[in-house]
């Protein structure tokens, strides 16, 4: 009879333990830009708050392990609040940085995320303090080159004072000529840019995109007319 239970007892631990369930590997991604493709470099303003978003999505594996989101390295004088959000994917951590006119410029910092299942992830990128109306970052003069379905060609343009924080007027935008004016809106979240359709001074209409550093814009562009009648698509890099 004892040999029985005894059996009976370790046939049920046996199958107890085919049955426990083993956590897989959690896989996610992480990324702070419009297209959710990685973590790219941050730009805050001199001067005020600015939330800066990151997606963490689940990707596979085990659906209950947290995600642990910390920055380090950050310089005196650029605060961030919290530094550290724990949560489970699929979730956005919205970091709060705090500047109070902070000098102008490029530092590094750290984001490391942690994960019971895996080690930890450390992800390089840079803060970039701008003007907390970072339209005046091209104010004046500006470079351009075009580079458009049927042609390719260089030209000046000026960056206009629009009256607006985040906001630039661009005269004699893709060298449509001086009453020819464009507004561009800056995104300090993703340092992205956005061209709401618009009708510019040579009875086109305009729409586009693009992105930003401290001394260049990127614009992907349509319009739908321009000084030679045809439409045209464009990339369009202006630098100061």
């Amino acid at each position: 009879m004892r040999k029985i239970v005894l059996f009976l007892l370790s046939f049920c631990i046996v199958i107890a333990a085919c049955n426990k369930t083993v956590k897989q590997t959690l896989d996610y991604s992480i990324s702070n830009d419009a297209a959710q493709t990685g973590v790219y470099d941050l730009y805050i303003p001199d001067t005020g708050t600015i939330t800066m978003p990151f997606l963490v999505k689940f990707m596979s594996g085990y659906p209950q392990d947290s995600v642990k989101l910390v920055f380090r390295g950050a310089p005196n004088g650029i605060k961030i609040t919290p530094d550290t959000i724990t949560a489970i994917p699929t979730f956005t951590a919205d970091f709060q940085f705090y500047t109070n006119f902070f000098t102008h410029g490029s530092y590094p910092l750290t984001l490391t995320a942690y994960t019971p299942t895996r080690l930890p992830v450390t992800y390089n990128l840079n803060v970039h303090v701008v003007p907390a109306n970072a339209a005046s970052m091209f104010f004046g003069a500006l470079n351009d080159s075009n580079a458009c379905t049927a042609r390719t060609y260089k030209y000046s343009a000026t960056g206009v004072n629009s009256g607006y924080v985040n906001l630039l007027t661009i005269n004699n935008f893709g060298g449509y000529g001086t009453n020819v004016n464009v507004n561009v809106i800056f995104n300090l979240q993703n340092n992205t840019l956005d061209i709401p359709s618009q009708l510019c001074g040579n009875g086109s209409t305009v729409i586009g995109h693009g992105t930003f550093t401290e001394t260049q814009m990127v614009i992907y562009y349509d319009a739908s007319s321009t000084p030679t009648n045809p439409a045209e698509s464009c990339v369009s890099v202006y630098t100061r």
